[in-house]
């Protein structure tokens, strides 16, 4: 199962990417607040759904991308940057009204943590127990799973720091970035990607713009084999 992520709108990017692969992805990944770099889901999230639901693809992945020196500061960082986050995703849930959370009631959200970036426990802590313990839109069902985009092999902390977390900080999933041997949406690379030794992989980022000279505005995704992403995205009942 491929997909696309990118930090720009859906409706901006949907037509050229499926012109340059000739298919249409299974799920998008769109980043949320706080994420300073990119276009916020969030800001537009209806004209979003009908570009989403128009590509073929109506499944919307959850990501926030604060500024990365956070990621190696206090608890109180942490929890204010998945403060935020839980925040944009319902104003999204809540704004784009045939958007709903995955049957399975498991919304993967991840934080993007780049290869340089260091990421300390006492931030992943209050992040990931923020929004595991976020009573998303008042259902009583705690929907939110934390989750850690990174580069596995990176020699800056991340596989070591999750390791020490416990309970309902572990992640729910690790989403690599390397390597990145490219590939197209209708045909992706075989499954290798790196990983974490205690939490899965479960997805992996093989082809970003920059290594593989995309000419699209996405970075292309693959789930790990026997295991469907979109099933943890919010997904959208009809075209808003």
């Amino acid at each position: 199962m491929t997909g696309y992520d990118t930090a720009a709108r859906v409706q901006d990017t949907y037509q050229s990417a499926h012109h340059e692969f000739g298919a249409n992805p299974a799920y998008w990944i769109r980043y949320f607040n706080p994420s300073p770099a990119a276009d916020l889901f969030e800001n537009g999230g209806v004209a979003e759904g009908r570009g989403a639901w128009d590509s073929g693809a109506p499944y919307i992945g959850c990501i926030s991308a604060p500024y990365q020196s956070r990621l190696s500061g206090s608890a109180a960082e942490g929890h204010a940057d998945a403060q935020a986050f839980a925040a944009a995703l319902l104003i999204a849930y809540r704004s784009v009204h045939p958007l709903e959370l995955p049957v399975n009631n498991q919304l993967y959200c991840w934080l993007d943590q780049e290869y340089s970036t260091s990421l300390s426990l006492a931030y992943w802590n209050a992040w990931a127990g923020f929004l595991a313990e976020t009573n998303f839109a008042g259902q009583d069902t705690y929907p939110l799973y934390p989750a850690l985009y990174c580069d596995p092999y990176s020699p800056y902390p991340n596989c070591t720091t999750i390791s020490k977390a416990k309970g309902k900080d572990v992640p729910a999933a690790v989403w690599s970035s390397e390597p990145e041997p490219c590939g197209t949406v209708g045909s992706p690379p075989k499954w290798r990607a790196d990983q974490c030794q205690t939490v899965p992989t479960r997805l992996w980022q093989f082809g970003e713009q920059g290594a593989c000279h995309l000419s699209s505005n996405v970075d292309l995704d693959l789930s790990a084999p026997n295991f469907s992403y979109a099933d943890h995205c919010f997904f959208l009942k009809s075209r808003p």
